[in-house]
């Protein structure tokens, strides 16, 4: 059925372990990189007569572009959502309930209604499959109210659950596991590493310059900017068509013919440039997209894993790089959410390790797998790992850069964010929080002079490169108590990795 259907020789890694469970009636819960093939893990069983199988999917373009896929496959599939004609929304009923539809797909706020639960259930629903099931967490970055019932609307169907996303780190897998299945699902998490992803993340200073310089070394290479608002995303979109790139604006304020011929010039002609907002990425399947760039960060880290999904899906190298301004890092680090809300704390919580990987002196990739859980060594092609010993003051201005995003954090919840003096040259306290020396200085063993030293040689590489003073960098008594102590964290919040970094320099 495989190749009669979809035209594939063998399965994709990871696939056919997911079918395997489907096929014995368990539930599953699919965690796979974009590109896997997650949509045949529910068109696959239809098409070998286990139907109909409801897909629930939060886009209609989604819904359509799958639609386009199973038809060329000769398999029987109807939609119902809110962009069709009365005719139309009463042939695909027809269709499902006269058998005839072996798919049908729709948003879960149609599926909420009690009327499309009763014909679904009149249908004998086979499986119920939900697409991009981290909408289901409050944890996940696309939450919906409608995708909250849907574990409730599964019961009540009756049928395996299968679920589906690309984006989903422990805490997340965990919330889906609770909010949607009635019984233990069979878990199938799939490696997140990308090897042909070079990430960068550098401040955000001459935004508009450093976006066109990286453009430049780019000619004639389509790819995406992301922006946080729609009229952030005209506005650069109109600048750079001015300097004569071939850039278009995307987002949910254009009218719907305007959408669909910039994506449709977007996968048509090379060297295009869209600038979006999220509205602009699921369901973006162009495998020839040769970089991502982040002009605003992403609220969370599975957020940013999934826009960068967009790029070198051909698997041919593609460059992800994120513009943050440190102050906006202090304002996620400083916040504290309101007592006794988990959802606000969630959000929090995110937008901090988001925050966390601009900071970090290590590997980008290795960091990013980590919050999904996953263990990795370094990949080689982020910032912080090429160019071997000259990557080496790059990361120790990353650790100075965090502790002085975590000065300012001390001050976001009175309002660090909009604090007049400029970052270069906001003053370092003495001591930083949690490491002040108390009374009588302490002696150190032979191990900590050791270390001491080498934090002296690296604070005089930080002064130099950011043109200050050693203990404008930190003082000799902070210098003390990191070689005594060597913490793993300020107050909890920003990862130093003092001593991680300094291994580092020994193994380099």
């Amino acid at each position: 059925m495989l190749r009669a259907r979809f035209g594939h020789q063998a399965f994709l890694p990871g696939q056919e372990a997911v079918l395997a469970a489907l096929l014995e009636g368990r539930d599953a819960l699919a965690v796979m990189p974009t590109g896997a093939g997650k949509s045949l893990l529910y068109q696959l069983p239809a098409a070998m007569g286990f139907s109909p199988v409801v897909v629930v999917s939060p886009l209609i373009s989604l819904m359509r572009d799958q639609l386009r896929s199973l038809a060329r496959s000769g398999v029987a599939a109807v939609a119902l959502h809110s962009g069709q004609s009365d005719e139309e929304q009463s042939e695909a009923i027809a269709s499902l309930a006269g058998g005839r539809a072996r798919l049908v797909y729709l948003a879960p706020e149609r599926l909420s209604h009690d009327g499309t639960v009763e014909l679904l259930r009149a249908a004998r629903v086979a499986l119920l499959a939900v697409d991009e099931a981290h909408c289901v967490s409050h944890w996940g970055h696309e939450f919906r109210p409608d995708y909250a019932r849907l574990g409730e609307i599964a019961a009540r169907l009756g049928a395996p659950v299968l679920a589906v996303t690309a984006t989903a780190g422990p805490r997340t897998r965990a919330d889906i596991i609770a909010s949607l299945f009635s019984r233990e699902p069979a878990v199938f998490v799939s490696s997140f590493a990308r090897p042909n992803l070079r990430l960068s993340f550098v401040p955000r200073a001459d935004a508009l310059g450093r976006l066109t310089r990286f453009l430049r070394r780019r000619p004639g290479l389509s790819g995406v900017v992301y922006v946080n608002s729609r009229r952030k995303a005209n506005e650069t979109a109109a600048t750079l068509r001015r300097l004569g790139f071939d850039a278009l604006a995307y987002h949910a304020g254009l009218d719907a013919a305007t959408r669909a011929a910039h994506q449709d010039a977007f996968f048509a002609r090379a060297g295009v440039v869209m600038v979006a907002t999220i509205a602009f990425g699921m369901g973006v399947d162009k495998k020839d997209v040769r970089f991502v760039v982040h002009a605003d960060l992403p609220d969370s880290i599975e957020a940013y894993y999934q826009e960068i999904g967009r790029a070198g899906r051909d698997g041919r190298a593609a460059d992800a790089l994120a513009l943050f301004d440190p102050r906006e890092l202090a304002a996620r680090l400083g916040f504290a959410p309101p007592p006794d809300d988990p959802v606000a704390a969630g959000e929090t919580e995110r937008r901090r390790a988001m925050a966390r990987l601009c900071l970090t002196p290590s590997c980008r990739f290795q960091a990013l797998l980590a919050a999904f859980g996953e263990e990795s060594g370094g990949c080689g092609g982020c910032d912080n790992c090429r160019g071997g010993l000259l990557a080496l003051p790059r990361r120790a201005g990353l650790v100075a850069l965090a502790w002085r995003v975590a000065v300012l954090a001390r001050f976001a919840g009175a309002g660090a964010e909009s604090v007049d003096e400029p970052l270069e040259t906001a003053p370092i306290p003495a001591a930083a929080p949690g490491l002040a020396p108390e009374g009588k200085e302490e002696a150190l063993s032979v191990a900590d002079e050791r270390l001491y030293r080498e934090l002296i040689r690296l604070r005089l590489d930080i002064a130099k490169r950011r043109r200050l003073a050693p203990r404008g960098v930190a003082s000799d008594a902070v210098l003390r108590r990191l070689a005594i102590t060597r913490p793993r964290a300020l107050e909890d919040e920003i990862v130093i990795g003092v001593e991680e970094f300094l291994r580092a320099i020994a193994e380099d």
